[in-house]
């Protein structure tokens, strides 16, 4: 009360917040670039408290040292976050370090071992993510790819299916599910899955076009055709369509 430059650093740190602490869930629970522009507020009550302590004479010298010592220690951990923030995989390893508690950050340091191919670290992350926030269908959905990369179709498809029962308009899972059926030669389950995929998103043209190739496996010429015209109806220049289509008599 007595300083109106502390009073208006410390305020306006509180006040570059106030966005991210209102209960509408605009934001994430906490991240630190939400500081970047209330950190001004703390400078300025820092130097001037910096400022004050120097200017009694027999701790002057001590305050330059620790001040020194302060800038170092920054200027270092820049240098280190810097190196977090080389590439995604940086961040998110470094991510998981300071916030092991965040399903988002599992579910994500997933995603960076399963693209290093290092499959067992990956299931490891999604099923954390998962124990953390039951229910995290884009975690199951990330699993189920992995175990399919590593061949283990069973346990792909009980994990793409927990994820289209906790959220149902996930169509990429009804897609890969179909994918899979596909290869097992169950031709009918598989259409089955494109129809639901389809459901879910009409507008993609390459699912029109799996879809009619299914039932071109089956000997449906008539609907392979009419799916194969549909995915054209929705992008013309989808040249494998035409050209599956030209097949047709």
């Amino acid at each position: 009360k007595r300083s109106r430059r502390i009073f208006f650093g410390l305020s306006f740190f509180v006040i570059t917040l106030l966005p991210t602490l209102t209960p509408l869930g605009i934001t994430w629970i906490v991240a630190e670039r939400y500081v970047y522009l209330g950190a001004i507020g703390i400078f300025i009550v820092v130097v001037l408290g910096i400022k004050r302590l120097s200017e009694i004479r027999y701790l002057k010298i001590a305050i330059r040292i620790l001040f020194s010592l302060i800038i170092m220690a920054l200027l270092t951990r820049t240098v280190i976050r810097n190196i977090d923030w080389k590439n995604e995989d940086n961040l998110w390893i470094a991510t998981a370090r300071t916030s092991p508690s965040s399903p988002n950050t599992h579910n994500n340091l997933g995603d960076v071992y399963s693209r290093r191919g290092e499959w067992e670290k990956a299931v490891y992350e999604f099923k954390k993510a998962i124990e953390i926030k039951p229910g995290y269908a884009d975690a199951y959905h990330n699993l189920a790819h992995t175990y399919y990369l590593m061949g283990k179709l069973t346990e792909a498809i009980e994990s793409y299916q927990n994820a289209i029962h906790f959220n149902p308009n996930l169509w990429q899972s009804y897609q890969n599910l179909a994918g899979i059926y596909f290869e097992l030669k169950n031709i009918n389950l598989a259409m089955e899955y494109f129809k639901k995929a389809i459901e879910v998103n009409p507008t993609n043209s390459q699912l029109r076009t799996n879809l009619g190739i299914a039932y071109l496996m089956l000997d449906r010429k008539l609907e392979a055709r009419e799916e194969f015209e549909k995915s054209l109806q929705l992008d013309p220049n989808n040249k494998r369509t035409r050209q599956l289509l030209h097949l047709l008599p």
